[in-house]
């Protein structure tokens, strides 16, 4: 892959997320152009109470995508808002292919919580090789392109590493962060809190006894919480594109790795065949696993932990089942 032009998509991806950085901040403060008196516009997107769109979000891909379109006309792109406006049709190619989310965190950005940002990726080949995810208000840029590392503000990503903490051997040396997503069926929540109950159970009841489970409200910020090093895992199923695609290449940049994310759990897979699978970013499921160093003299232990770790919540977790994202 060009590495030269990868450095390009990665830089002008940073412009723009930095260009586009004050208007999120007038929109979370309800400043400037997004001032109280002005039209916010939160609306429940596609009738669905549980997930909402607002105007900043719209005017934030609006930019980018006007943008990117000046520099690269024979791109494709694929963005959270535009997107849900034809109901999720579109066609996945080989081409380099822009996937946006303007305000990845939408419900945290209404309720002022910050933990809530842009995200930017690149896909080439249907994989994800750039990746930027920009928090305004906590002011935390994360970076990355393939063969290049992973960065916050500069800084080589993962902050936090063995021996600093703990090589976990278990879930029960975990801390995971996961979403309850925005679908509200009761066939969906249950099977979601039924996967998170035998995570959370004790070992002598049949459950995982996962450390800690966070539950934080945006998915390109939880895959930068792996990337960084301070949490262990991510899982999650009916995400889009657009929610992990940069973060992903944060994650991998790391030295983490990510896996499809369809649990074992009550499934009729063939315990020969229960072995994780390559992540498909349009698939809407995804697990992922930080960076783990080899043990003393164990050469490849490192990537062994990460698949042994990823099986272990296969197999506590159940598949939910989602509609690809795009056409192929």
């Amino acid at each position: 892959m060009d590495t030269k032009q990868l450095q390009e998509y990665l830089d002008t991806a940073v412009m723009l997320a930095k260009e586009v950085g004050p208007a999120f901040k007038d929109g979370f403060w309800r400043t400037g152009q997004f001032a109280a008196t002005s039209d916010f516009a939160a609306e429940d997107k596609q009738g669905n109470q549980a997930d909402c769109v607002t105007a900043v979000d719209c005017f934030i891909e609006k930019t980018i995508f006007t943008r990117l379109r000046q520099i690269y006309p024979s791109h494709k792109f694929v963005g959270e808002e535009t997107t849900a406006e034809t109901g999720n049709e579109y066609k996945v190619t080989n081409d380099p292919t822009w996937i946006v989310d303007p305000v990845d965190g939408t419900n945290n950005f209404v309720h002022h919580f910050p933990y809530t940002g842009i995200s930017i990726g690149v896909a080439i080949n249907k994989e994800p090789v750039v990746g930027v995810v920009y928090l305004p208000i906590l002011d935390e840029l994360y970076t990355a392109a393939w063969g290049m590392g992973a960065h916050l503000n500069g800084q080589q990503l993962p902050l936090f590493k063995p021996p600093v903490l703990t090589t976990p051997l278990s879930l029960a040396q975990c801390s995971m962060v996961a979403e309850h997503g925005s679908a509200r069926c009761a066939k969906i929540m249950k099977s979601r809190f039924d996967s998170f109950a035998r995570l959370l159970l004790d070992k002598e009841h049949g459950g995982a006894c996962l450390q800690n489970l966070r539950i934080t409200g945006a998915a390109a910020p939880d895959l930068a919480l792996v990337a960084k090093g301070v949490a262990e895992m991510y899982w999650e199923c009916g995400p889009h594109a657009w929610d992990f695609a940069a973060g992903v290449v944060l994650v991998l940049e790391s030295g983490g790795a990510v896996f499809d994310g369809a649990g074992w759990w009550g499934s009729n897979v063939p315990c020969e065949d229960r072995v994780p699978q390559p992540l498909n970013i349009w698939n809407r499921k995804i697990v992922a696993v930080r960076h783990v160093p080899d043990l003393p003299g164990q050469p490849g232990s490192g990537r062994e932990i990460q698949k042994q770790l990823v099986a272990e919540l296969l197999e506590t977790v159940e598949d939910i089942p989602y509609t690809p994202d795009g056409s192929r």
